[in-house]
């Protein structure tokens, strides 16, 4: 029986997901240059874990832990470990869009990731060739207009994500359950400690 219900309820996802994707690529347009046009955020942290083929980063930094997008412009990838000190330079991960879930859906917690490809915007590593983009029906946790961010309980984690300008105006409280589209954070610069200095 539980089977029968995970298999609906991904079935149903699918079927949510592949609707509000059909709908959605302007906006991830707009989020992808609202955050190349982001200045950075600075963070000295520790590395947690790598995954070389999707050229993510999981870093502990002093507040939380954050996994991070690594462009192809970041030298050095290869030569990262896990235990590794470093600088970090990078853009915070982005709301795209999020709707309301009510009915039986309400209170579920899902997430599908999709990574995707572009060249690289800027130079000096500004920009970025990878971007990951995540759809998650998650729970509010905390709406900060003032600002500009957005606290989201998923089924893995909690994640603080940069609001687009057009948020501000939905009505999203703590509590609400969304359908949530996200751009990753993406690191521009990665530096281990003993090199930065």
């Amino acid at each position: 029986m539980n089977m029968k219900r995970c298999a609906v309820s991904i079935s149903l996802f699918a079927i949510i997901a592949g609707a509000f994707a059909q709908d959605d690529t302007d906006l991830v347009k707009q989020a992808q240059q609202t955050l190349a046009a982001a200045p950075p955020i600075h963070l000295q942290a520790t590395i947690l874990s790598i995954d070389r083929d999707t050229r993510t980063v999981t870093v502990h930094g002093p507040h939380r832990d954050a996994t991070l997008v690594v462009s192809k412009d970041v030298p050095n990838f290869d030569r990262l470990r896990v235990g590794d000190k470093v600088d970090v330079m990078y853009k915070n991960a982005i709301l795209v869009t999020a709707q309301k879930v009510s009915g039986k859906n309400a209170g579920t917690r899902q997430r599908t990731d999709t990574q995707s490809y572009q060249p690289g915007t800027g130079a000096n590593g500004e920009g970025f060739e990878s971007s990951r983009r995540t759809e998650i029906l998650a729970t509010v946790e905390k709406v900060d207009n003032k600002h500009h961010r957005i606290t989201l309980r998923g089924p893995w984690r909690t994640e603080t994500m940069d609001l687009l300008p057009e948020f501000q105006a939905q009505k999203l409280k703590k509590g609400d359950t969304v359908h949530a589209v996200f751009l990753s954070a993406a690191a521009v610069n990665v530096t281990p400690v003993d090199a930065a200095k």
